[in-house]
């Protein structure tokens, strides 16, 4: 067993039950939340089109696709790819029907290495080995832990504004505080709960930042239910700071990676995406958010998923 799954196992049993009674979307403080809020309520399976496909899994989605004609290996290929330039760890690249959030110990391609290996990996810009920093720090220490994942999205990764949005959460509910009797914890848990904006606006600035660089391709029921379940734990204005703030988040972001002599934001739309129904509407914003990966061209097959859910499979010219 590596040092990196001890880790995160000693991180379950030490902080699992305290959790599960702070939040119920946190598994634990070393994984981020496993299932997400309940979106708004949607129709009863039997109020969908009946000519629509019902799809629970990656098998049915590959069958759907291939009874449309499409070359299902390829669009699901492409996807994955998509998904793993967006810094998105292995299990996590085939992710999308089932609201499945993200899973912090699910770094199989950099298990095993210690953290002499992965800041070298970082040193040439591999988020995730930035990505495994962030979680073996955080035990030791979450100001750490969130500063490797904002490096992780300079060096290009979604995944780690998801990962911020969830540990803001997590790092913030009151009853940690109490809960946590190391001194540095605690001059740490001050820090992240003083700092300006508020943690649940920086969470809900970093989910809709995520969407304006990533684009509606990463609007699956698990980031709907993200925005969603924070959305209605803020109020009007600290909604509307947290959109003024995603946007800042994204110049901040294309600013460090042109210093970088990175590219600034890739804009070429995955061969399949998929999103919930009208993904625009999940987006609690008085201001515009425009996601800089566009759909536009993209032919849209509805078929109804999980929950049930309406859903949108978005088949993009490559």
């Amino acid at each position: 067993m590596s040092r990196f799954t001890v880790s995160v196992l000693m991180a379950t049993a030490l902080l699992g039950v305290l959790l599960w009674i702070v939040l119920s979307m946190a598994r634990d403080l070393a994984r981020a939340p496993q299932e997400p809020l309940a979106l708004p309520t949607e129709p009863a399976a039997d109020t969908f089109d009946s000519t629509l496909t019902r799809i629970g899994t990656r098998a049915e989605l590959a069958t759907w696709l291939t009874d449309k004609g499409y070359s299902a290996a390829a669009l699901l290929d492409s996807r994955d790819a998509w998904l793993e330039l967006q810094g998105f760890p292995p299990g996590q690249r085939t992710a999308g029907l089932g609201g499945v959030a993200p899973a912090a110990d699910d770094f199989n391609d950099l298990d095993g290495l210690d953290d002499a290996d992965l800041l070298r990996l970082a040193a040439n810009g591999n988020a995730g080995a930035f990505q495994a920093l962030a979680e073996h720090s955080l035990q030791s220490d979450p100001l750490a832990a969130l500063e490797w994942y904002e490096q992780a999205v300079v060096n290009g990764s979604i995944y780690a504004m998801l990962r911020l949005s969830d540990l803001l959460v997590t790092l913030s509910a009151p009853e940690l505080e109490n809960f946590v009797s190391d001194s540095a914890w605690q001059l740490a848990l001050e820090k992240i709960n003083s700092d300006s904006p508020a943690p649940r606006e920086r969470a809900l600035a970093w989910a809709l930042a995520a969407v304006t660089i990533g684009g509606y391709a990463i609007m699956d029921p698990a980031h709907a239910a993200r925005i969603a379940g924070l959305g209605e734990q803020l109020d009007e204005a600290g909604i509307a700071r947290a959109c003024e703030t995603a946007n800042d988040y994204v110049l901040e972001i294309a600013t460090a990676r042109r210093m970088r002599g990175s590219v600034v934001i890739e804009t070429q739309a995955p061969g399949l995406a998929l999103s919930i129904d009208e993904p625009d509407r999940a987006i609690p914003c008085s201001i515009p958010v425009l996601p800089l990966i566009s759909l536009a061209q993209c032919k849209v097959e509805a078929f109804v998923g999980p929950g049930p859910r309406l859903m949108n499979a978005w088949i993009c010219p490559r």
